[in-house]
């Protein structure tokens, strides 16, 4: 294990204190729930519901349990951010999802139950994880469905939890994350890379006496969120924004900073009595849409031009700061800007 997956690692645990382990009889240290008890839940206390499908005679199924799963970081993990179920495919319970009820066609042994035979889109291969997130109280329906096919370690799994959690996939697919993942904490060069990218502190940046000549990147992000580890491990090094970056002053800001910051001619101070627990100006950069991470960017006289809220990639960020800093979105939309480099490309 890299220095890097245990900070990670850490994290996770750090930020549910000390819990105390309950080994299960298949090994695994994961509070398990029927899907039942994690539907309901989700209305009362919306979170992800990790799915793990299984059968009795499935060998691969019976080691993940006794290793992935009993890895007390992961589990502690799950059981913080996730409502984890345990689905027998062959089981013989009707059970009642996303308002269809689905009752066993076979009392036999070895015949899948309808309702995996559904979720898992006819591919009966065991163990595959189902995460589900996004639940439509007024539709009954879960809106992301990730399947993952297939005995997954623990190396194998982050990624995916945090993509699901975190809600990375609104603008990136999961092979594109979880190859920055990877990058983030398995690159033993990384730290090189990270020490060249030059942040400036908010308190700095902005002091009450403002004068830049060129655009700001804020980067909004905290130590316990993990996409915004990534974004700062390993996007921003990628090397497709090296020339881009260097047309912003890249302002790095943790919203639980507790120092006065002067921001377009007012002072924006975290009092004890304030009900928000972070800084103030962190409203004002995510355009009051609190989400980590997100890229702030300012213009030349430190006003506001956009906030991008949660992860992006090296590629789309290249393009995002490309159309900001070079005053493109002056000109035309962000529709007709992708529209014309997309025809540039087919050309």
């Amino acid at each position: 294990m890299t220095p890097y997956r245990k900070t990670l690692l850490l994290i996770c645990s750090l930020l549910i204190g000390s819990p105390s382990f309950a080994q299960n009889k298949d090994g695994s240290l994961v509070k398990w729930m029927s899907l039942q008890e994690a539907v309901e839940a989700v209305k009362q206390q919306p979170k992800p519901i990790l799915l793990d499908f299984y059968t009795d005679w499935c060998g691969w199924c019976k080691r993940m349990m006794a290793t992935t799963y009993a890895d007390q970081g992961l589990s502690a993990y799950i059981n913080q951010n996730y409502y984890p179920v345990k689905f027998d495919a062959e089981g013989k319970d009707t059970i009642t999802f996303e308002g269809e009820t689905f009752v066993p066609s076979s009392p036999k042994p070895k015949t899948a139950h309808p309702l995996a035979i559904k979720l898992l889109q006819g591919k009966l291969m065991y163990p595959t994880t189902l995460f589900l997130n996004g639940y439509d109280r007024t539709k009954d329906e879960f809106q992301i469905k990730l399947l993952a096919p297939g005995f997954l370690d623990k190396e194998k799994i982050e990624p995916i939890l945090v993509y699901t959690l975190e809600n990375v996939y609104r603008n990136a697919n999961m092979d594109d994350f979880t190859k920055a993942f990877n990058t983030a904490f398995y690159d033993s060069t990384i730290n090189d890379k990270i020490s060249k990218i030059k942040w400036l502190q908010p308190e700095a940046a902005f002091d009450g006496n403002f004068k830049d000549t060129k655009k700001s990147l804020v980067f909004l992000h905290t130590g316990w969120c993990n996409s915004c580890r990534v974004m700062e491990r390993a996007v921003f090094t990628d090397t497709v924004l090296t020339k881009t970056l260097e047309k912003f002053t890249l302002i790095d800001f943790n919203p639980e900073n507790t120092k006065p910051l002067y921001w377009n001619n007012k002072l924006y101070q975290k009092l004890p009595e304030d009900e928000f627990p972070f800084h103030p100006l962190t409203l004002e950069f995510t355009k009051n849409n609190f989400i980590l991470p997100t890229v702030t960017l300012l213009d030349e006289q430190g006003v506001l031009i956009d906030a991008i809220p949660f992860f992006v990639t090296a590629t789309v960020l290249a393009d995002i700061l490309t159309f900001y800093g070079d005053d493109i979105y002056k000109k035309k939309s962000w529709a007709d800007f992708q529209k014309e480099k997309t025809e540039a490309k087919g050309k």
